[in-house]
């Protein structure tokens, strides 16, 4: 059983902090740590405004689509099939369209030969935000602002397969999530709210009341919109089931009902041409509504859909769904108890200060125990991008790299359901995902994953096999190695062609590194 109170010895918090509000270290990182204190360091990455990131930003800068608007978007990334994408707009408007849409399609090309290659129309903008992801993971000093920027785009998930939804996550990354990872949750919340990306994938820019009233004049929508009369409860009830309360947050399917008729007539304009947000008034329902026993006034219009999400964003049952989320991310797959609910008041103190919550977290006793080290199974995402920090590698991070993390469970934007990827490690590891964990090891080792290269020679300098495998661990898990994967390490040495020591270093070094990344001691953080 996890021992929550014994604390972490002074050598371990430091790689077990830098394993949890970064990507995993990078040479050199565990030492200005070491010297500037976990404080410092905190303080520091909570402020990511402060610090220079211009080498990163030139990097992206080369990515044109991340500087196009969804407009542009929209014009230079066409569909293939325009007239499919048209009568599959057609369908959703009248209820009859799939959230899957034509996404086998594009799961099949990020997995197939197509993924070695550039692709063109709409999965070059995904291509592209993906790339950035991952540069950002890898290269940015700002580290605990791209680990909350990919807990919120997970929290908030977005199918890019489903229609506009292709050429609106850009947006949806850089306008709703990124500017608010670290800021008020209730910000946060009101961006995705008003964003077309989340308008689109949860069908509310398709919601219409069945009549409104205005000042006592009754209001039905004109013919156009007959075939996509009605509410559509889609948005608001993932609002609070995903978003905010959770599912044993203390709703109703009535609160869910009145919580989709205040958010009537929150739409877009021109999705399919990357339109933006817009609310209209004749579609909305300007009667009296009734939330969580919160009455709203009749004709509020656009500030209905405001209180709602203000109610939610102060709500004790939202302070610890998303405490305990964060926990889970920060802390454990189950984490104790005692740090949620600490973690859960501070949050509704700050009024969800995310900075205050995650300081609250990752000072906690808790999070510096040693039942929380190494507590936490690395999604592919993480394992890609921390294996790149610790060897010291380079990427283009291009198809070939995105599809090692497809063939590992986790195509970025593409995983259909509301809820996002799995944020517990049995999700994470079974037959299948660990052999392509392993064949990704060795890839990676070998310089095998073309526009990835590290030099492992480089890190080692010397034939000797007891230096290689001390430099290396040392690189990639700080060092301790657990009796498993000391055995695997000699086994491997052993058996094959080249001498355990005195033969060719980089025949060693790779075989070394390609165990120590399939290894339980790195793929867990």
């Amino acid at each position: 059983m996890a021992d929550w109170r014994e604390p972490l010895r002074k050598e371990q918090r430091v790689w077990h902090l830098l394993n949890r509000v970064t990507f995993g270290p990078r040479p050199g990182n565990a030492e200005r740590v070491g010297r500037m204190g976990a404080k410092a360091f905190l303080e520091e990455q909570l402020h990511p405004e402060r610090i220079d990131d211009s080498a990163i930003e030139r990097k992206i800068a080369g990515l044109p689509t991340l500087s196009m608007s969804p407009e542009e978007l929209a014009e230079n990334f066409p569909a293939k099939n325009q007239t499919q994408q048209q009568a599959q707009a057609r369908a959703q408007e009248s209820g009859k369209g799939s959230a899957g849409s034509d996404s086998a399609g594009e799961m099949a090309a990020m997995q197939g030969p197509g993924a070695m290659h550039e692709p063109d129309g709409p999965r070059r903008i995904t291509l592209e935000l993906a790339r950035e992801q991952l540069w950002r993971a890898i290269y940015s000093q700002r580290q605990l602002e791209e680990v909350m920027v990919q807990f919120w785009m997970n929290h908030f998930n977005i199918f890019a397969g489903k229609g506009a939804d292709r050429w609106l996550i850009t947006s949806f990354e850089r306008q709703a999530i990124r500017p608010h990872a670290l800021g008020k949750f209730e910000d946060l919340l009101v961006e995705t709210a008003r964003s077309p990306a989340m308008l689109f994938y949860l069908d509310n820019w398709l919601s219409v009341a069945p009549y409104t009233t205005t000042e006592g004049s009754v209001y039905r929508p004109f013919a156009k919109l007959q075939n996509r009369r009605g509410l559509n409860e889609n948005y608001a009830r993932e609002l609070m089931e995903l978003h905010t309360l959770g599912v044993d947050g203390g709703y109703t399917q009535q609160d869910i009902r009145e919580v989709a008729r205040c958010f009537t007539g929150w739409t877009i304009n021109r999705p399919l041409k990357g339109g933006s947000f817009f609310f209209n008034p004749r579609l909305h329902d300007f009667g009296e509504k009734v939330v969580l026993r919160q009455k709203s006034k009749p004709g509020g219009g656009e500030k209905d859909g405001l209180e709602v999400l203000h109610l939610l964003a102060r709500h004790s049952s939202t302070a610890h769904f998303i405490s305990l989320k964060l926990c889970r991310r920060f802390v454990a797959d189950d984490p104790p108890a005692s740090v949620v609910n600490r973690a859960a008041k501070t949050f509704l103190k700050t009024k969800g200060d995310m900075r205050a919550v995650l300081l609250c977290i990752v000072t906690s006793p808790e999070f510096n125990s040693t039942a929380a080290l190494r507590a936490k199974v690395k999604s592919p995402f993480e394992l890609v991008a921390s294996s790149l920090r610790a060897l010291d590698g380079q990427t283009d991070a291009g198809p070939p790299l995105l599809a090692a993390m497809v063939r590992m469970g986790e195509p970025l934007f593409y995983y259909q359901a509301p809820t996002g990827f799995p944020d517990r490690g049995s999700a994470w590891i079974n037959s299948g995902t660990l052999l392509q964990r392993i064949n990704f090891a060795t890839l990676l080792a070998a310089n095998r994953i073309r526009g990835t290269r590290v030099d492992l020679e480089a890190l080692a300098p010397d034939a000797e096999s007891g230096v290689v495998v001390k430099k290396l661990s040392d690189r990639l898990v700080g060092g301790e190695l657990s009796s498993e994967t000391r055995q695997a390490i000699t086994k491997t040495l052993n058996g094959s062609e080249t001498p355990a020591s005195g033969g060719p270093l980089a025949a060693q070094a790779l075989k070394v590194a390609a165990v120590l990344v399939a290894s339980p001691d790195f793929q867990r953080r």
